[in-house]
């Protein structure tokens, strides 16, 4: 098994967004890759968390001109919560070299070569391939929301009958508005905010890649054992002690590497499900409104689509490190009384004793019960958000042709005339 050769083409597509600045993904030998503060990646990364802080005041001075209410107070949490994510990215992406040998030393073990090259390309096909499917919903969620944003500036500037011949000039005057007040407009400033924005977005997928990722490599480790312990059942092994002694051995092994992975990865875990839950709460809220464009509609059933199954998705790869770290009491169970020894009855104990899951920094492990208190937790927040969505039912609304969105006026067709 090799975790690194498996993620090593998803990072470098996190590298495209500025996420997860690891130097030297390139190479196929992950001891090679550690992190550098003087490198285009970092670099990348802190001006894009840079950005985000300039675009979280930005919003936060235009809340406080027209108001706030449950719909565009997602302005100022939406950066808030990507800057957090990028930071946590960065600390992960710091300390990576320090995990390296810890799993090098797991897939070394010898239990982890049985069978190898079959399931490993089966988990190396199926971990990708999800990895590529939420990214790529990702992306097109964003490049929907930018075209949905396009349709609905297009559509203002016939009403308000102004001048927008030069398209791309319109959208970003009338979107960055607060931006290009003080800056002359230029393509290529549009293009980096644009790419910035993006960027910033990409980060509530990237961090639920990253957990899938680890979560299915941890996991993976876990059914080797359960394999060797599977295939023991139905043979007669000689040396007992010896072979249990090996198991326990091996089992802790991987255990000590969940336990220093989620050290560095569990405040990651937290942001995770908390961003998962206030989104699929704020699609919710969408679907009770009319939508003043279809393309409007199609967009918000689509994102709550995507988010749900990258939620699910999390949880399940998360959950599944439990359930499989479980597994050897039910098939311990089911030898033969004649074949308990010492050793086994150790193993047993430890097992049973632990609490062997994916924590989030302690607050709590998630398992398949956590989908449903997730469940629920979506149904109370969402009326919360309905509640708060009716005591600020007339505040932040921005008349239409107005001026205080963004503070800036296209010219009209008349003054051009």
């Amino acid at each position: 098994m090799n975790f690194h050769n498996t993620i090593r083409p998803i990072l470098i597509i996190f590298l495209l967004f500025g996420q997860f600045p690891l130097y030297g993904v390139l190479s196929r030998k992950p001891i090679q890759w550690h992190f550098r503060w003087c490198s285009f990646q970092t670099v990348l990364c802190l001006v894009l968390v840079f950005v985000g802080f300039f675009l979280c005041f930005i919003e936060y001075d235009r809340l406080i001109v027209i108001g706030v209410n449950a719909d565009n107070i997602i302005g100022p949490l939406f950066y808030v919560d990507v800057i957090i994510i990028l930071l946590l990215l960065l600390r992960v992406a710091t300390r990576w070299s320090s995990l390296v040998p810890k799993w090098e030393q797991v897939e070394a073990m010898e239990v982890m070569q049985y069978n190898a090259r079959q399931q490993d390309t089966r988990s190396t096909r199926r971990i990708r391939a999800v990895a590529l499917l939420l990214l790529v919903m990702g992306f097109a969620e964003h490049m929907f929301s930018v075209g949905k944003t396009v349709y609905a500036r297009v559509d203002e500037g016939r009403i308000c009958n102004w001048d927008y011949s030069n398209l791309p000039e319109y959208y970003a005057l009338r979107t960055y508005g607060f931006f290009f007040r003080h800056v002359p407009y230029n393509f290529p400033a549009f293009i980096f905010l644009e790419y910035a924005n993006t960027a910033l977005t990409m980060a509530w997928t990237v961090q639920d890649v990253l957990i899938i990722m680890i979560s299915d490599s941890i996991a993976g480790y876990f059914g080797r054992l359960n394999a060797r312990i599977k295939f023991y059942s139905t043979v007669q092994v000689i040396a007992r002690e010896k072979f249990w002694s090996e198991i326990h051995s091996d089992y802790v092994m991987v255990c000590e590497l969940l336990e220093h992975v989620m050290s560095i990865c569990s405040p990651l875990l937290v942001i995770s499900c908390g961003t998962n839950l206030y989104l699929i709460c704020y699609q919710l809220f969408h679907l009770v409104e009319l939508q003043k464009f279809f393309i409007m509609t199609v967009f918000t059933y689509y994102s709550l689509l995507v988010v749900i199954l990258r939620t699910l998705l999390t949880l399940h790869y998360c959950s599944a490190v439990h359930e499989v770290a479980r597994k050897p009491l039910k098939l311990c169970r089911r030898l033969p009384t004649t074949s308990w020894c010492g050793e086994l009855e150790r193993f047993y104990t430890f097992i049973r004793k632990s609490s062997i899951a994916i924590s989030a920094m302690g607050l709590f492990r998630l398992t398949k019960k956590t989908m449903l208190t997730m469940l629920g937790s979506v149904i109370t927040y969402e009326l919360v958000m309905l509640h708060f969505a009716q005591r600020t039912a007339n505040q932040g609304i921005v008349r239409e042709c107005s001026t205080d969105e963004f503070m800036f006026e296209p010219k009209t067709q008349s003054q051009d005339n």
